[in-house]
């Protein structure tokens, strides 16, 4: 990691929104994170620049990498399915869904680590960039801390022009998922509209599902997944 560049919110008083537009993205620490600048190796050991936004609290380690892909011409499926096995393999995966937020769809995971600690963990890919959020409890007792990791990873949020039908910072009211406070937030096994648009029909079927945005469309696979949205220069948007 190369020097440390200035946060962008001030001395904090507890959990605060911290925003970095120019990185599409914002997110709950509970102290000041330190932004550090370094490079990520991908799978074929390509290079890539990433910046780290990281702050530690009462045994636990807070951290988003971004991760600039843009110079490889990434299929973000296969980068998201990368990245979770990558972690997988450092412990026991005890959670593993599917999850949204606004447009974007990723992965949630909650790994019980060989050294002890305990690691909740968001992947998305967003405007060519990977996101990966990880909440990290140390041992001792890591578990007895996971309230704020997974307050940690329900808080993240992509802003900015292209940042899906959010409405600007925090969804439909701010953090949470649908349904819930805040709003703005999907996790995939808990839409049964998704479940019910898709009986009687055929994988591969196309239907229509309802959002706070407007009609989506989604495609039958074993539930009814949205489709990637239009991108306003063509083709579609990851």
């Amino acid at each position: 990691m190369a020097a440390s560049l200035a946060p962008v919110a001030a001395v904090a008083q507890d959990w605060q929104v911290y925003r970095y537009p120019d990185a599409g993205f914002a997110v709950q620490f509970p102290e000041p994170p330190v932004v550090d600048k370094g490079t990520f190796s991908t799978p074929d050991g390509t290079s890539v620049p990433m910046t780290r936004y990281a702050a530690r609290q009462r045994g636990i380690v807070y951290s988003v990498r971004v991760i600039d892909f843009s110079s490889t011409n990434p299929d973000a499926r296969n980068t998201i399915a990368e990245t979770e096995k990558s972690l997988g393999a450092s412990g026991k995966v005890t959670v593993a869904i599917d999850a949204r937020i606004n447009r974007e769809y990723g992965r949630e995971l909650s790994i019980n680590g060989a050294d002890g600690t305990r690691s909740t963990i968001a992947i998305f890919f967003f405007n060519e960039h990977l996101y990966l959020l990880d909440g990290q409890s140390l041992p001792p007792n890591a578990i007895a801390r996971s309230g704020d990791t997974i307050r940690f990873q329900q808080s993240l949020q992509f802003i900015g022009a292209n940042a899906g039908f959010s409405g600007g910072f925090g969804g439909f009211g701010g953090f949470g998922r649908f349904g819930g406070p805040g709003g703005g937030r999907f996790r995939g096994a808990f839409n049964p509209q998704a479940l019910s648009a898709c009986q009687g029909k055929s994988i591969g079927d196309t239907v229509q599902l309802d959002t706070p945005a407007g009609p989506v469309s989604a495609t039958c696979t074993l539930i009814a997944r949205p489709n990637r949205a239009a991108n306003p220069a063509g083709g579609t948007q990851n």
